[in-house]
């Protein structure tokens, strides 16, 4: 098979792309890499149609294929490395459940909050839509916490704690109210050696982008 080739957008502000680059390392599976700068107005940049069907990254290529967006980066990775979900059919359904809802949820937090590792700020500008948002992925984060027994949402981790990596670092850089079960398993996400390697590369990029880094 031709080796995989992920493109993803600048590590300190590109939530999307953390995500399945999460799932591909977790999951051992070899791959190179290119990081692309991501626009300062926002979307995606005429120059990534030449990489992505979308326009947008991520994106990855197999050859010749390129499968877009991250959740189904993600799966391709699980078929690769099926440990990347719950073994248990419930728990596997749930955790599919849980990393859909981040997939298609939670506008006004990911909108009023950006990721954007390198920033220590706080909630204030945030609406109560988005306070709102933050305090239902929490309620979530406990139910299955609780269910699990953690460290991560089904225990062991999985493409449901990669899909809510981002969230977790928005909570940090904002400084966004958490339950003592949301501080826990925060923790537990910076302190997985995938994303403890992604933040330290973030920290040495120079890209800066003023709409996030003033929202």
């Amino acid at each position: 098979m031709t080796r995989p080739h992920l493109y993803i957008g600048d590590r300190n502000y590109s939530s999307w792309s953390l995500r399945p680059w999460l799932a591909l390392r977790r999951g051992g599976v070899a791959f190179d890499e290119t990081v692309v700068s991501l626009p300062d107005e926002g979307g995606g940049a005429p120059a990534f149609q030449a990489i992505s069907p979308t326009g947008r990254v991520p994106v990855l290529h197999l050859g010749a294929v390129r499968i877009a967006e991250s959740l189904a980066i993600c799966e391709w990775a699980a078929e690769q490395a099926p440990a990347l979900w719950p073994s248990d059919p419930i728990a596997r359904a749930r955790a599919r459940s849980f990393a859909a809802i981040m997939h298609s949820g939670f506008p006004d937090l990911r909108r009023e909050a950006p990721m954007n590792l390198r920033r220590r700020s706080d909630c204030g500008r945030m609406t109560e839509a988005g306070l709102r948002d933050a305090r239902a992925m929490d309620a979530l984060w406990q139910e299955e916490l609780q269910a699990s027994g953690g460290p991560f949402l089904f225990g062991d981790w999985s493409i449901a704690d990669a899909m809510y990596a981002p969230a977790a670092t928005r909570f940090e850089t904002y400084a966004i109210p958490r339950s003592d079960s949301a501080a826990r398993y925060i923790q537990a996400i910076f302190a997985e050696e995938a994303m403890a390697e992604w933040v330290r590369l973030a920290m040495m990029e120079a890209t800066a982008l003023a709409r996030v880094d003033r929202a």
